[in-house]
């Protein structure tokens, strides 16, 4: 996966993005400055935070739907010279993979790539720099703020570890279950002539839906369990401001 990123334009849209933010908080403290009086330096000050920020998501964007593309083409080109240049056309013709339903297959699963390279690393990367920056920036305005922030800030990322190891657990136990529901019910069908014959129609009945129950009852203890991560990001928040 890292041999088809755009190494350039990731680093480029991280930074253009953080320093949009950093526009963002240099703007957001000319607010109380306006509010207690009204002047034309923190004024001008506070549009041109503002522009640079437009400015730099902007331009932000534009690298992030490039490195997309970039990617892609890495990812097609790849295919192409793995797979369809490898692999001569009588053995693709034998083996019945045409050679249009290859290519179409290898460009649908570019295309469903695009958006982990062009959306996920770069906000990745953002979510890991600018609470950084956030901090840096409490340390000097406010220790008091900056201890609170980074208590609550270590918390968080810990207390989403243990949920998501709980909840991988139940999530493979919910698997399990499933597979056990589907070779069930595959065995009743295959098998139906024989369960008519020998009169277990209701019995086989009564197992389905045993089956399904069990596996209503996992699925949900995976989602309760997934949505504590929602409940413990909604508390370390209101911690913080608190």
């Amino acid at each position: 996966m890292q041999t088809f990123i755009p190494k350039k334009h990731l680093a480029f849209a991280i930074i253009c993005e953080c320093l949009s933010r950093i526009s963002l908080i240099f703007a957001f403290f000319q607010i109380p400055h306006l509010a207690v009086k009204f002047s034309g330096t923190h004024f001008a000050f506070f549009l041109s935070a503002i522009f640079f920020f437009a400015t730099l998501h902007f331009f932000s964007q534009k690298l992030s739907l490039k490195l997309g593309g970039e990617a892609k083409k890495k990812i097609r080109a790849y295919f192409q010279n793995k797979f369809l240049s490898a692999m001569p056309i009588q053995d693709r013709a034998q083996k019945g993979m045409p050679l249009q339903e290859l290519s179409l297959h290898y460009i649908k699963t570019a295309d469903l790539m695009e958006p982990w390279y062009s959306r996920f690393l770069p906000s990745a990367g953002i979510a890991i720099i600018v609470p950084c920056i956030i901090l840096c920036i409490m340390f000097f305005l406010d220790k008091l703020t900056f201890i609170i922030l980074l208590i609550t800030g270590l918390l968080l990322p810990v207390f989403l570890f243990l949920i998501g190891k709980v909840a991988k657990q139940k999530s493979e136990e919910q698997w399990q279950s499933f597979s056990k529901l589907r070779a069930f019910f595959l065995e009743s069908l295959q098998g139906f002539k024989t369960i008519k014959i020998f009169k277990k129609v209701k019995e086989r009945e009564r197992d389905l839906e045993a089956a399904e129950d069990e596996f209503g009852k996992k699925t949900f203890a995976v989602l309760k369990t997934a949505f504590l991560s929602a409940l413990v990001q909604e508390w370390a928040g209101s911690l913080s401001i608190a």
